[in-house]
């Protein structure tokens, strides 16, 4: 830091010359200790007036270079080349920053004290904090030219001699609050900005302003000012789009947990309490014929239909894809069937989507009561998909209540498990690739192996539906290596150097295997490890272990790339990033869907593409559709991006991108 160097002296002086801070540089320098000289007006030169006549000329022309006799603390003095910069705010000069160099042992410097003299003055006038120097009675020294920009009400005020209290009436009250407010305000803020930490105060125009405190030699304090709305606007945001569906606004599924839970007393939800699972009939056919701007929209009007119908004391939530759910607390439970009546038929009127006839669609819907007994959130879940699944199999467009026999019979995710054991060795399963484009050229970097899996009665099942049941056991580990066995073998056969990325489980990391079994498929594929990519979501963050950054670290010293997915919809803290080898983190796709439309989701964009650059990590935008969103994360920095305007998945990687997925396309 310039400030703290001792091969230089630096001081900052107030309009009328007065020392208002010594660095440890000039205290050496001169032998002065601050003490004995912030407060004083410093004389040097042949004579006084020589001091005098410097800072005239550097209020007048800007700055003032120097060479004259400067006197020590023992008596005696030496040669010193001195450099005046007057800080200005427009035409007011609102003090000076001098350097002094000694003269006959630094004349092979040149003009390296010149140089600091500059620096000084732009991190001064330049900074994107206001600062405030206060001397030893806190009374106010000198003010840089941001601090005027930010508080309108301080404009045209010679804030010189002004009481710290005071300022901080005139900063955060307005011109019109006294000093007694402003003890009152400082007071608050005194706590936390003793202790070096930075306070966070709330404008009464809204804005947000962050505080921090440093003291320095002789009793003096400098105070900084930053604008921090826009990144407090984007925490909120993230922490909202935590708790909420971003298409919608409903809330989502850890947030329907977390009120089963704060509901539910000695783990008993009570009594009466119902829990409504919808899922919409014909939903796959709008968006495979419309697309998914169609498909959205007509969720966006399904969930004001259920908000619209929802008892007060109700939560609706959405799960994902076009599944909800409803929950009625306690009493609130006794309008759940006439509930479940009245939105078979609401949600089955007609919806208008903009350019196309209005389309139709119908809704399952199951549901599941509290016991007196007691009935678990567990519980309640598994007895609302249970009824669900009855509704839907009864020919859909119904409703069913959960009953005991339902219980017995062998449930749809049950027997989904089971055939997903058997898959791998009936050839079931099969490895889709999704390109992932370089925004810098528009060529294909890497591509995303996506596990498809096609049920020999079924069809093709979501991996939003296999996927979870996999999670719950161990088998997702069996399907996690054969994944990436498969798709090393393929990717070590394309004819472009792309990477390979490859999802990886929590429940695979912290035994050591992965790192292991990693080792071996790449030895057997031929495959280079720089070439491989694995991915792991948020969730891991929530699940720090040695071991599990062990086998991050192990994997990252064989030259394997780690990503963070899914990032944003988590509960992710930043500090918590530091503890794995990251090389790229993916946005989720509900922030970039926004961003075109809503300047709070752009903000989040940018916030990310920001943070990526400042960790030195490459940021990859997912979820791209239109070209207006590849726009937007383009501009805002984004290194890549990932989605429908690129391609979907296929079951072999072309030689090439197509030419319209180029960056500025």
């Amino acid at each position: 830091m310039v400030w703290d160097a001792t091969d230089h002296a630096l001081c900052l002086l107030t309009p009328d010359g007065q020392v208002a801070a010594w660095n440890p540089g000039a205290e050496q320098l001169t032998g002065y200790p601050a003490a004995a000289v912030v407060g004083r007006s410093f004389a040097y030169g042949d004579t006084p007036e020589e001091g005098i006549a410097a800072l005239a000329a550097a209020r007048q022309t800007g700055r003032c270079e120097t060479e004259g006799w400067w006197p020590r603390h023992d008596g005696s003095r030496f040669r010193a080349r001195t450099v005046i910069v007057a800080i200005r705010d427009g035409a007011t000069v609102l003090g000076f920053a001098q350097v002094i160099r000694d003269a006959t042992l630094h004349e092979e410097a040149g003009g390296q004290f010149e140089a600091i003299a500059l620096i000084l003055d732009l991190a001064l006038s330049t900074m994107s904090q206001g600062l405030c120097l206060f001397d030893a009675d806190r009374q106010v020294r000198l003010v840089n030219q941001r601090f005027f920009q930010m508080f309108t009400a301080a404009a045209g005020r010679d804030l010189i001699g002004t009481p710290i209290e005071a300022l901080w009436a005139l900063v955060f009250a307005g011109p019109e609050a006294d000093g007694q407010t402003g003890a009152a305000l400082l007071a608050g803020h005194e706590a936390v900005l003793g202790s070096g930490e930075t306070v966070v105060a709330e404008m009464p125009d809204g804005r947000a302003i962050a505080v921090v405190r440093r003291g320095i030699p002789a009793g003096a304090l400098v105070v900084t000012f930053e604008d921090v709305t826009r990144q407090r606007q984007a925490e909120r945001e993230i922490t909202r789009l935590a708790h909420h569906d971003a298409l919608t606004g409903l809330a989502n599924r850890a947030t329907l947990w977390r009120r089963l839970h704060e509901d539910a007393a000695d783990e008993a939800c009570p009594a009466g309490t119902a829990l409504l699972f919808l899922d919409l009939d014909g939903f796959k056919a709008v968006n495979d014929d419309l697309g998914h701007q169609a498909g959205d929209a007509l969720l966006r009007q399904v969930a004001e239909r259920l908000l619209r119908a929802l008892p007060e004391a109700g939560l609706a939530a959405r799960f994902g894809g076009d599944e909800f759910a409803l929950l009625l607390p306690g009493s609130a439970g006794d309008l759940a069937v006439s509930l479940a009546e009245g939105l078979l038929i609401e949600l089955a009127r007609p919806y208008a989507i903009e350019g196309q006839r209005p389309r139709r669609v119908t809704a399952s819907i199951g549901i599941a009561f509290a016991e007196e007994g007691g009935t678990t959130p567990d519980a309640m879940l598994r007895r609302a998909d249970c009824a669900l699944y009855a509704a839907k199999g009864a020919g859909k467009a119904a409703w069913r209540p959960f009953t005991p026999e339902l219980e017995t019979e062998r449930s749809d995710e049950e027997r989904l498990e089971q055939d997903l054991r058997h898959a791998i060795a009936a050839g079931q399963l099969a490895v889709a690739y999704q390109p992932i484009i370089g925004l810098a050229h528009g060529a294909v970097n890497a591509r995303e192996a996506l596990l498809r899996w096609t049920h020999p009665e079924r069809g093709p099942i979501s991996p939003r539906r296999f996927i979870p049941l996999a999670e719950k056991s161990d088998l997702i580990r069996v399907l996690g290596l054969w994944v990436l066995d498969q798709a090393c073998r393929d990717a070590a056969a394309w004819p472009e150097p792309a990477r390979l990325c490859v999802n990886v489980s929590v429940r695979q990391l912290g035994d050591g295997s992965l790192p292991q079994a990693v080792s071996e498929i790449l030895a057997r594929t031929g495959l280079p490890p720089r070439r491989l990519e694995l991915e792991i979501t948020e969730t891991v963050l929530t699940n720090i272990t040695d071991g599990i950054v062990d086998d991050l670290h192990l994997l990252h010293a064989m030259g394997v790339r780690i990503s963070l997915d899914d990032f944003g919809v988590g509960f992710s803290s930043l500090s918590r990033l530091r503890a794995f080898p990251f090389d790229r983190i993916k946005l989720d796709a509900s922030f970039v869907r926004d961003a075109v439309g809503r300047p709070e989701c752009r903000a989040i964009v940018g916030v990310v593409a920001e943070l990526g650059r400042r960790l030195g990590i490459e940021t990859v935008a997912e979820g791209v559709e239109t070209p207006a969103q590849l726009a937007v994360v383009h501009e805002e920095g984004f290194t890549e991006a990932q989605g429908y305007l690129f391609g979907r998945a296929v079951p072999t990687a072309p030689a090439a991108a197509p030419a319209a997925c180029a960056a500025g396309a």
